[in-house]
């Protein structure tokens, strides 16, 4: 991704720090620091991810904000039990004369972690794709938040400041020190 961003114009001249965003720390302070598309659930322990929530905290400004963009987790999950009571699902994404595409995964509900692979079959071989993640609800965001002196300042359902309700499948949520949020 970092070759990538160079080779844009001007991404030559960007200060640029490859490292885990739970732990990394930088020099200076920011009013913005951002996690988007999900990254947060790449962290696959409620540990890891209160870190995040505590590092990005350390790195703001006074009046700087901290913004999450994230999935709502889905319930459909925990439908998906099967005959011995484990949450687990395998979904065809593809199927076409070239191949297929299947999606498998478990859910653990205690650790609220999901374990999936992209598996494609085709002419080609097979190809593997797996991904681990957990899954983090708004509430419990806003807890973390809390816990490193933030407070939800903004969350909408979109980048489009679309508001966010029961129905949404996303947040964009905005956080600032405690003492600034209200």
């Amino acid at each position: 991704m970092i070759d990538r961003l160079r080779a844009k114009p001007g991404g030559d001249a960007l200060a640029v720090t490859c490292g885990d965003m739970a732990t990394t720390a930088l020099p200076g302070r920011y009013r913005l620091v951002y996690v988007v598309f999900n990254s947060l659930m790449n962290l696959v322990s409620q540990d890891e991810q209160v870190t995040c929530v505590e590092n990005a905290a350390r790195h703001l400004t006074d009046d700087g904000v901290f913004v999450v963009e994230n999935v709502v987790p889905d319930p459909m999950y925990a439908l998906r039990r099967d005959r011995d009571g484990v949450d687990q699902y395998v979904d065809a994404e593809h199927i076409g004369p070239d191949g297929v595409t299947v999606e498998v995964g478990r859910f653990d509900r205690v650790t609220q972690r999901v374990d999936k692979c992209h598996i494609g079959l085709g002419g080609a071989g097979v190809r593997l794709d797996p991904l681990a993640l957990r899954y983090v609800w708004p509430s419990e965001l806003d807890l973390m938040a809390r816990i490193a002196g933030l407070r939800l300042r903004d969350r909408w359902g979109g980048w489009a400041g679309e508001p966010f309700d029961g129905r949404s499948l996303r947040h964009v949520s905005v956080y600032a020190r405690a003492e600034r949020a209200g």
